[in-house]
């Protein structure tokens, strides 16, 4: 096992706790259905309604088809935040979860926010926000219309414009505010 793997399983074994090593608080995925059995994920508190109360530290996580690619649709629940990441050869959550958290530190250091993603703890609980749900079924349903709209012009999808749509696309559940401009005031910068 290399030292990155070492890591890796180092800090996943804190998935079901709150607090990370350091004393930092874990950051919450509340995962659909899907995505809890296309990755195996071991969901704490498992049958039970955790209410999502629209934290910044936590993100829902949806796994879904888009015509024949498989992707990873995740929202931030305070901003609504979108991160496309397309799922081909992310079989198992040790090779997407990396992959998600360098995402997020990624947005967060775009937004003049920190976020260490080598030392993050991760907790799962399931879905239960329906507004939140609508606008990540509304989102999934934006990426299909461009994902077919871009195959009948003969294009591929372009993963990066289509976040960057998701992001400056007004949602009801915000009345109507951007994510884009969410995030960047609840983060104070940035963008």
């Amino acid at each position: 096992m290399n030292t990155s793997e070492s890591n890796f399983r180092t800090l996943w074994g804190a998935r079901r706790h709150f607090r990370r090593h350091d004393g930092g608080m874990a950051i919450i995925i509340h995962a659909s259905h899907a995505f809890a059995k296309r990755y195996s994920c071991e969901l704490s508190l498992p049958g039970e309604k955790v209410p999502q109360a629209g934290r910044l530290d936590a993100w829902s996580a949806h796994y879904v088809r888009v015509g024949r690619k498989p992707i990873v649709m995740v929202m931030n629940d305070a901003s609504l935040w979108s991160i496309i990441i397309p799922a081909t050869g992310l079989t198992t959550l040790e090779k997407l979860l990396p992959v998600l958290l360098q995402r997020i530190s990624e947005v967060w250091s775009a937004h003049g926010a920190g976020f260490d993603a080598a030392n993050q703890g991760v907790v799962f609980f399931s879905r239960s926000n329906r507004s939140l749900i609508g606008s990540m079924n509304d989102a999934v349903s934006q990426i299909r219309f461009v994902d077919e709209t871009d195959r009948m012009g003969g294009r591929e999808m372009n993963w990066v414009e289509m976040e960057t749509y998701l992001n400056r696309m007004p949602y009801g559940a915000m009345k109507y505010d951007r994510p884009s401009e969410r995030l960047a005031a609840l983060l104070g910068g940035g963008r």
